[in-house]
């Protein structure tokens, strides 16, 4: 067990990385938050649907990690005391096959996750306003959205009355070495000596990795939030169709997540924006009135694999990892996951899975 206090330097204030600095200070670390943007409005987590989730599709380790990381929004919302403002709505989801919902929710009851498969009297019961409801759908009602960019900076005021030093506008330019051990980073304000480095950049941590010789298997999945202002809310939960995922943000608030293409002129995000307020309007009722607000494309980083990378690297003494696809479901486990790896110098078994060395 570290018996000092630790000096943890946190690159990158999505978040992960708030999630990350405000454990590591309640664990008793001496933590710096540092990120190059000083408005975080425009990163990958503010624009973000923001849906709290678990993926049938994942492997099973993944489910318990992800079912383990609602449990933590709730215990992080208690702490936070109102400051996130989790809308615990319930998430309905169908596929154009009924009997492939119901083979998804069958693996994640037998997962141990609390779903059920509900017929079309239920389904209308619960969104009435849909025009075409599917035979089955699948319910989570343990599920829940959070607004990112509320949860950000309520995140980042607890780290700061923490005692997290947060300095936003000061981009990390190199890593800083002495021999095999990372002694801290170089800022655009100056160098930052640290006992550890964390780096949550999401797509950039691989440049920073890059002049160490390390690898990180990073792409960019750009997503694109499509924001409609409505006179009323006419969706009662999060809907995952075939067609859009969509859910109201507030009763004047309606959000839609939508795949990125391209910037040709059919499928550039505006265009796909359009399609999908024409969908919306096709689909249900009661959105006669929505107006297109906002298009806005977030650039997640999606591993090679999938899978998050969480973990120390062990040719670099001092430099930790965490990256992951799905920031806003993760980031309350992983905040307090690892913190208590770093700071009890013990692996956590939630985290076995999504090492960096499964590259090797």
């Amino acid at each position: 067990m570290i018996t000092k206090q630790p000096h943890i330097v946190v690159v990158g204030a999505g978040i992960v990385g708030a999630s990350l600095a405000y454990h590591l200070q309640r664990g008793m670390a001496q933590v710096t938050l540092l990120d190059k943007a000083t408005n975080l409005a425009d990163g990958a987590t503010a624009n973000s649907f923001g849906w709290i989730t678990v993926n049938p599709e994942s492997p099973q380790t993944y489910i318990t990690l992800r079912q383990q990381a609602i449990a933590d929004w709730h215990r992080l919302e208690n702490e936070l005391k109102g400051q996130l403002n989790v809308n615990w709505s319930g998430a309905l989801t169908w596929l154009d096959d009924p009997a492939q919902t119901e083979r998804l929710a069958g693996k994640l009851i037998g997962a141990g996750y609390p779903v059920q498969v509900i017929d079309q009297p239920q389904i209308q019961l619960l969104e009435p306003n849909l025009k075409k409801v599917p035979s089955r759908a699948m319910l989570a009602e343990d599920e829940g959205a959070i607004d990112p960019k509320l949860a950000l900076h309520g995140l980042i005021t607890a780290a700061r009355q923490a005692g997290v030093s947060c300095q936003l506008g000061n981009e990390v330019l190199s890593l800083m070495m002495t021999g095999s051990r990372l002694t801290g980073v170089v800022t655009a304000h100056g160098a930052i000596t640290a006992d550890i480095v964390v780096l949550a950049t999401g797509v950039n941590a691989d440049s920073l990795c890059q002049p160490l010789a390390i690898h990180l298997p990073l792409t960019k999945s750009p997503a694109i939030l499509v924001s409609f202002h409505t006179s009323h809310p006419f969706v009662n939960r999060i809907v995952s169709s075939p067609s859009l995922e969509l859910r109201a943000a507030s009763p004047r608030l309606t959000l839609s997540a939508e795949d990125y293409l391209d910037d040709s002129i059919d499928n550039n995000p505006q265009a796909i924006a359009r399609r999908c307020l024409n969908n919306i309007k096709g689909h249900w009722h009661q959105a006669g009135l929505l107006v297109l607000t906002n298009v806005a494309v977030g650039n997640r980083p999606i591993p090679e694999d999938g899978l998050p990378i969480i973990g120390r690297i062990p040719s670099i003494e001092g430099l930790y990892v965490a990256v992951m696809h799905a920031g806003v479901t993760l980031a309350a486990v992983v905040g307090r996951l690892v913190a208590r790896e770093l700071l009890s110098d013990q692996e956590e078994a939630l985290l076995a899975s999504y090492r960096h060395s499964r590259f090797h």
